[in-house]
């Protein structure tokens, strides 16, 4: 399974120039690192796609106890998949499996903001593999983040809250160590991001790490700090020892906006506040009981990223669930799969912004296209990426972003139950 215990290079995805906040934050932020040391041989999952995965197990055929183990990560069933990992771990501990399951249990700790855990498990990839130069370089973070207590829910109950949109991102009213804030929320993080003169506003002092990430253009960040926010409330959920990267105020997420607006919240706080409601008046309902739908639409991860489905023309596609990204861009997959959409598109270079530089990447632009997400949406333009980013985007049909999420409203996003539900309008 491509993408679930591979730890590969960062990369921040991209959508056009304009949309420059987005782009430079998602899908994932910290994907971490690696190529040479993927074990994905080592699985026997035979699709890089986790819900083809589930229907090969929900039509009764047995997977490996590496695919279960890592399949019960992706549909985030949390006892189960720590045994089965933990049990292949113990049974094979020198294995490439093991190795596998290690990285699988990174990812997933990381998401849960169970620091400590994920630090052990960077150790035991160390130990197996000691001079992977990936690892190396991302040990320094994980040794950081395990010097924090776990992320914690200190206490949550049910609110509504008003959030607005600014340049195609959701913000929404944080209250950060005592101290009001209002910011964005992006799914396709798994880290939240503050600036360095947010921090500063907040009375933070970051620490560094060694640890270098490589954005879409190749280009190295400077080396990673951290801060640790002791409380973070939002909505009527108050949560405990929440870490934010911390960046320079010229990244081009925080240009334009006011101080106690240069905050991202990222997948760890979101998993925490359980379900989010997008209202289409702007309000966006926290921790509440999801309503029942006619519609749903399944919910995954992989690694930290949330996975949901889209369809076009009937045909259920596998996406990114990126609601920082303020454009949705469809990947090589789907090109492949419609070439005759290729044929009647204009092709052009489509800019990818990432941390430290910009790379054009091939692309067919359509005027629109109709999609459906729960409800009937409609992507335009649709820009059709032909060549790979991001390791997602080898498999994934699209990075499914913000601009059509909004035209889905009112939805729901279960992460108790992991559905994505669309009540009836009234």
């Amino acid at each position: 399974m491509s993408g679930s215990h591979q730890l590969r290079t960062v990369h921040l995805m991209p959508a056009a120039r304009k949309f420059i906040r987005a782009v430079l934050l998602s899908p994932c932020l910290l994907v971490i690192a690696s190529g040479s040391l993927s074990a994905q041989n080592a699985s026997t999952c035979s699709s890089s796609d986790w819900f083809a995965v589930q229907q090969i197990e929900r039509g009764g055929r047995s997977l490996s106890p590496l695919c279960k183990g890592e399949l019960d990560a992706a549909e985030d069933h949390r006892t189960a998949a720590e045994a089965e990992l933990n049990a292949l771990i113990a049974k094979s501990p020198q294995s490439a499996d093991a190795y596998a399951a290690h990285s699988t249990l990174t990812h997933f700790y990381l998401r849960l903001g169970r620091f400590h855990s994920a630090e052990s498990q960077i150790m035991a990839m160390l130990a197996l593999k000691p001079t992977a130069s990936d690892l190396q370089n991302t040990q320094s973070l994980f040794e950081l983040l395990g010097r924090y207590p776990d992320l914690t829910i200190s206490s949550s109950h049910p609110a509504t809250i008003r959030s607005h949109t600014n340049d195609g991102n959701i913000f929404a009213p944080v209250t950060v160590n005592g101290s009001d804030g209002t910011y964005m929320l992006d799914t396709g993080i798994n880290l939240s991001i503050m600036s360095e003169s947010e921090a500063a506003r907040l009375g933070l002092k970051p620490q560094s790490s060694i640890t270098r990430l490589s954005d879409i253009s190749g280009t190295k960040s400077a080396e990673l700090q951290v801060v640790d926010v002791d409380d973070l409330i939002v909505g009527g959920t108050h949560l405990r020892h929440v870490p934010f990267l911390v960046m320079a105020d010229t990244n081009g997420a925080f240009t334009g906006l006011p101080p106690g607006h240069r905050g991202i919240l990222g997948i760890q706080p979101l998993l925490a506040l359980g379900t989010l409601t997008f209202r289409p008046d702007d309000t966006l309902e926290i921790d509440g009981n999801a309503e029942p739908g006619a519609t749903t639409a399944p919910l995954l991860f992989d690694g930290a990223m949330p996975l949901t489905q889209i369809k076009y023309r009937g045909k259920p596609l596998t996406v990114t669930f990126d609601c920082g990204a303020t454009q949705t861009t469809l990947n090589p997959p789907f090109a492949t799969l419609y070439s005759q959409l290729i044929r009647s598109g204009t092709q052009q270079n489509h800019d990818m912004n990432g941390l430290a530089g910009t790379t054009a990447r091939s692309s067919v632009s359509l005027p629109h296209l109709p999609l459906t997400f729960g409800r009937k949406v409609d992507l335009a333009p649709a820009i059709i990426l032909i060549d790979q980013t991001t390791g997602t985007s080898s498999w994934a049909a699209a990075n499914f972003g913000y601009d059509l999420m909004q035209q889905a409203r009112p939805f729901t996003i279960d992460f108790h139950h992991m559905l994505i539900t669309f009540p009836t309008e009234h």
